[in-house]
């Protein structure tokens, strides 16, 4: 149990880290926009806009994680928000 309030500790004072998971989150509340967007949407060129809206996040979204987990993983991600039952596609 310590080990996990160190790391935790040593994660919060890594200002990319804290960056990283920052900019996961704004990127999840903005594929949530997109797709709220496009469930509204009823001209097909607003339709069409959505998708390459959603696409975009959704790159963007998997490029985060990807350097996340690359730059420490599970177990920072799971340090970070102390929610143990996560799991990584």
């Amino acid at each position: 149990m310590r080990k996990v309030h160190r790391f935790r500790r040593d994660i919060a004072q890594d200002d990319s880290m804290q960056e990283l998971f920052n900019e996961l989150s704004d990127m999840r509340g903005t594929l949530e926009d997109a797709y709220m967007r496009f469930n509204l949407a009823s001209e097909p060129e607003l339709v069409e806009a959505c998708v390459y809206e959603i696409n975009a996040a959704q790159a963007r979204y998997n490029y985060l994680l990807r350097v996340i987990k690359e730059n420490g993983g599970e177990a920072a991600f799971k340090a970070y928000t102390g929610k143990e039952d996560i799991v990584w596609a």
